[in-house]
């Protein structure tokens, strides 16, 4: 159902408030997407300068974004879903904090000590094998960014009882001292002094 918005009424200037209010720190894409929905019949450049405008916060964007819906048609049931018109307004504005969840990811690969017998493990490092799988985010929708970063960082599982210098096992036989979380070490071996995090 489309129609036509009067902007100036002080109804509809709350709700399309709680429109830019629920915009806010969304990306150039993710606001033209919507942006084509609520109003489809406007030029895409139109859309898109105002995308650029609301998204970079200037000055001109809510006014921007006034005139092109007071322009052309609005689909109204996208308005009234977005601007959440039968709801709390309270609920919208608090959207406003931006505070993305966290979620952490333990993957474990179990092909790591056999990578040289299989040909996709050969050339390619575990960091960017679970990149590339995580990372590919398919969606019909052109304007969609991914909607998530990842980060993969490779974690040192040294062992602690290892001399630095020649790598052989310390045991009793080695002059051990723990101070703090540090472990002080002369390798009977080599004779080299070191040390090595105890935790």
């Amino acid at each position: 159902m489309s129609g036509q918005l009067d902007v100036n009424d002080p109804h509809y200037d709350e709700l399309i408030n709680r429109i830019v209010v629920r915009m806010g720190d969304q990306s150039t894409g993710e606001i033209t997407h919507v942006l084509k929905v609520l109003s489809p019949n406007s030029p895409i450049l139109r859309i898109k300068s105002v995308a650029e405008d609301l998204a970079d916060k200037r000055l001109n964007g809510v006014e921007e974004f006034k005139n092109l819906l007071s322009a052309s048609s609005v689909d109204m049931e996208t308005f009234n879903a977005l601007s959440s018109a039968d709801q709390d307004p309270s609920m919208v504005f608090s959207r406003s904090q931006y505070d993305p969840t966290k979620f952490e990811i333990t993957l474990e690969c179990a092909r790591t000590p056999f990578k040289e017998f299989f040909d996709e493990c050969r050339e390619i490092s575990c960091e960017d094998c679970i990149k590339s799988r995580i990372t590919n985010f398919k969606t019909s929708n052109e304007n969609s960014t991914h909607p998530w970063t990842l980060r993969v960082d490779k974690v040192e599982g040294r062992r602690v009882n290892l001399c630095k210098n020649c790598g052989k096992m310390l045991d009793r036989k080695d002059d051990i001292n723990l101070q703090n979380e540090r472990m002080l070490y002369t390798c009977s071996y080599c004779g080299h002094k070191g040390w090595n995090k105890a935790k």
